[in-house]
C-alpha cells in the first residue's frame, strides 16, 4: 500500500513531500493496518500538537515512509501487513539509534508482546482501550520524556520482567550503583509517573528528575524509560503506589 501523507489547507501532496508542520511539533509516522483506526489516530495525533507527516499499513511501507521523512518518531501497530511492529522498531533502532520515539499502540495485552517490543527498543506500550484523551496525553508525552505504558500492563511488566537477556552480574553491578533516590524514581517511572509529577512528590525540579533518570538509563544500560522499568524485578523492587 501507498504511503499517504496528509494534506495540508485541504491540498494534496505527492509522497516524498515532507511536511513538519508548526516549528515546534514533533513529526510522527503511523503505522496502522486498520483504515478506520488509522484516520481517527491521525487526527487525534493531530490534535495533540504531533505532525503526521505519512501513514502506511504494513511493515515495508513503514520502513520506507521512516526513511523519507526522517519523522522525530513513529506510532506502531504490532501487527502489520509483511511484518510486525517488533521487526520494525528494531530496524530502525539499527539504522536511527535512540533518537526517534517509538511507540507500540495495540490491542495486545500479551505480557511476550510488550516485553519483546520494550526489548526491540520501544519508548512505550499502549493499548487501545484506553479513552481518546488519555491515548493522546501518553503519546505526547512519550515525545516530551516520559514512559508511556498503560496502567494495565505495568503489573505484567514487572511479573515478568525477570526474563532478561542481561547477564547477572551486569544486573547486579547496576543493582549496586543505583542510589537510593535513583531507586526510588524509578519505582515511580514504573507506576506510570510524569516527570512533573515525580518532581511534586519528591519536592524536586523537574530538570533534576530528568538528570536522574539519565543516570537511571545509564547505570542499567537501557535506551528508554520503558526499558529501564521493565529492569525493576531485577533490581529488587517494586513499582511505587499511585
Amino acid at each position: 500500500m501507498l504511503l499517504h501523507v496528509p494534506t495540508v489547507l485541504g491540498v494534496p501532496h505527492p509522497v516524498g513531500w515532507v511536511y513538519n508542520g508548526v516549528v515546534g511539533q514533533p513529526s510522527v509516522v503511523v503505522v496502522e493496518d486498520h483504515p478506520l483506526f488509522l484516520r481517527g489516530l491521525v487526527s487525534l495525533l493531530e490534535g495533540a500538537g504531533l505532525s503526521v507527516v505519512a501513514t502506511a499499513r504494513g511493515l515495508n511501507d513503514g520502513l520506507d515512509g521512516f526513511e523519507t521523512h526522517q519523522p522525530d518518531g513513529a506510532v506502531i501497530d504490532l501487527y502489520l501487513d509483511g511484518g510486525s511492529g517488533v521487526d520494525m522498531i528494531r530496524r530502525i533502532r539499527e539504522r536511527h539509534g535512540d533518537r526517534p520515539k517509538l511507540i507500540v499502540l495495540t490491542v495486545s495485552r500479551d505480557p511476550a508482546d510488550m516485553l519483546a517490543a520494550v526489548r526491540a527498543g520501544a519508548d512505550g506500550y499502549l493499548t487501545k482501550d484506553q479513552s481518546p484523551d488519555g491515548l493522546a496525553r501518553a503519546i505526547r508525552g512519550a515525545f516530551d520524556g516520559e514512559a508511556a505504558i498503560s496502567r494495565q500492563m505495568v503489573t505484567h511488566l514487572f511479573r515478568d520482567a525477570r526474563a532478561t537477556s542481561r547477564p547477572a552480574a551486569a544486573t547486579a553491578s547496576a543493582r549496586r550503583r543505583l542510589t537510593p533516590r535513583q531507586l526510588e524514581i524509578l519505582q515511580m517511572i514504573a507506576s506510570g509517573a510524569t516527570t512533573a509529577e515525580i518532581a511534586e512528590r519528591l519536592y524536586l525540579s523537574p530538570e533534576t528528575v530528568r538528570w536522574h533518570v539519565k543516570a537511571i538509563l545509564r547505570k542499567l544500560g537501557a535506551r528508554t524509560r520503558a526499558e529501564a522499568a521493565a529492569t525493576l524485578r531485577e533490581v529488587g523492587a517494586a513499582p511505587a503506589a499511585r
